[in-house]
This record gives C-alpha cells, structure tokens and sequence, in this order.
C-alpha cells in the first residue's frame, strides 16, 4: 500500500500542473519570471501536492516529498579530473595517405584519423594513448602518431594508429574515441547526474537555504562519472543529483503551465 500511495502521490505531482504554484512572464532578458504571493493571484506559496517555486528562490519541497522523490544532494568536491578530449575516428585501414617517420608506425596495424579544435589540438603530442569506444571483447587501444597543422576551419587532424585490431576495426568504420590527458591540479567537480541541460544552456539545481534554485554553469572536461565545473559553482557549494529533472518539470509547471496568461 505504501508503494502504491507513493506512485499515485509522484503521478499528481508530475501531472496535475495545476496544483503547482506561480505563472510567468518574460522579462527584459527574455528569461522566464515567476510571480511571487504578493502578484494578487497568490502564488509563491506551498502547493497542495508538496511543492512549490518562487523566482529568486527556486524550489521548495516539503520533507515528505523529498522522501518520496528520492532527493539527493552531494557537495561540489575537488578532483584531478582528467583533461578528457574526445573525438570521431574514421578508420581507413593499413595504408593511408600521411607522411609520417616510419617509427611512428611500431606496432600498429591500423589507422585512422579525426578531428578537434586547434586549440584542443594545443596540448596534443605524438605518443599519448587513445581509447577506442567499440564494443569488442577486448579493449581497443591507440597512439597519436601525428598533430596535423590547422585547417582553415579552425580545427586540426589527429592520426592514431591502433594495435591488433584489423579483425575488429573496418576501412571507412566511425569509431567514437577519447584521450585522457592527466592532470596535477584538483578541480571543481560533480557528478553528470547533476547536470540538467536544455535549450537554454547548462544548469544544475543548487541548495539554496531551503529551496533549490537553478543555476547555470560552465563545464569542462568529464570522465569516469564526473563533470568539471569551470563557472558557476564553488568547491563546499551542495546540488541535487536526484531527481533533477522533476525540479526541472515543477519550475516548468509554475512558470509556463500555472494556468494563467500574462
């Protein structure tokens, strides 16, 4: 019984936007505005369904709710996150169409080549190792051979080169693959759970006294679970990891489906 009091109780919550509190306007910077209890209509105030938002805010749960939702919060930790970069590999087979010192070519039956910013291409060397992101029954590993010079697009060409893998990999094949690069420094960091992102860029849902206010911030490299945060949030900071999307939809809810035009 309790299960089944809680599904009928997140169900209301989700669906019945009516019971969600606040309607909105756009401001002068085109971003959503909820009105707070003092607009005449009474919103800003805790809805019947346990939840509500405020504009400035953010949104408030009572304790049963967030017992029901699941609600969990971690603090923004500090991690040598490594530099990640990823990249596209198209596979083009034992011969290809580079000059390169014919040491670079040890131990490696294949090739391939793709393609990142110049400014990613910056830090890249011939030497480091890459990861091919193929379901095989063995990892498949590679090499930078060579950092190509600048195209006018603005990006570089990076050729790997991949051992004991012809079995596994075909000329012409995409294959998704990333370069972990180390690093000394301890970064920002939290999990990728905590990431809400949307049309309008990339937010999370931080703890703001009592309420979880969005909150936009800038990312950097992810890895192993992780996402690095290069604005917007500070080590010691506290967001949600779960559920952020059912925040995302109760703000929704009272900005865009309060039930009143403005």
């Amino acid at each position: 019984m309790n299960a089944l009091r809680s599904i009928a109780f997140l169900s209301s919550l989700l669906v019945a936007g009516s019971l969600l509190v606040g309607c909105g306007h756009k401001d002068g910077g085109g971003k959503e505005e909820a009105h707070g209890k003092d607009d005449g209509h009474g919103h800003g105030e805790e809805s019947p369904s346990g939840a509500s938002f405020k504009a400035g805010k953010g949104v408030s749960v009572t304790e049963e709710t967030k017992k029901l939702l699941g609600v969990e919060v971690v603090d923004v930790a500090e991690r040598k996150l490594p530099n990640q970069i990823r990249l596209t590999v198209q596979i083009f087979g034992e011969k290809h169409h580079h000059l390169l010192n014919a040491e670079d070519h040890t131990g490696c039956d294949v090739h391939g080549s793709g393609f990142v910013s110049t400014n990613t291409a910056v830090v890249l060397k011939a030497g480091q190792p890459v990861e091919l992101l193929k379901n095989t029954n063995a990892p498949l590993g590679g090499v930078v051979l060579a950092v190509q010079k600048a195209l006018a697009l603005g990006e570089s060409e990076i050729v790997i080169g991949i051992s004991n893998a012809t079995a596994a990999l075909k000329p012409g094949e995409f294959i998704p693959a990333r370069i972990n690069l180390p690093r000394e420094e301890a970064v920002p960091v939290i999990p990728q759970s905590a990431l809400l992102r949307t049309s309008e860029g990339t937010f999370v849902y931080a703890v703001n006294g009592d309420a979880y206010f969005r909150t936009a911030v800038t990312v950097g490299a992810e890895a192993d679970g992780w996402v690095e945060i290069t604005d917007g949030l500070l080590a010691g900071d506290q967001v949600v990891t779960k559920p952020v999307q059912t925040l995302w939809l109760i703000e929704l809810r009272a900005t865009k489906g309060g039930g009143h035009s403005h």
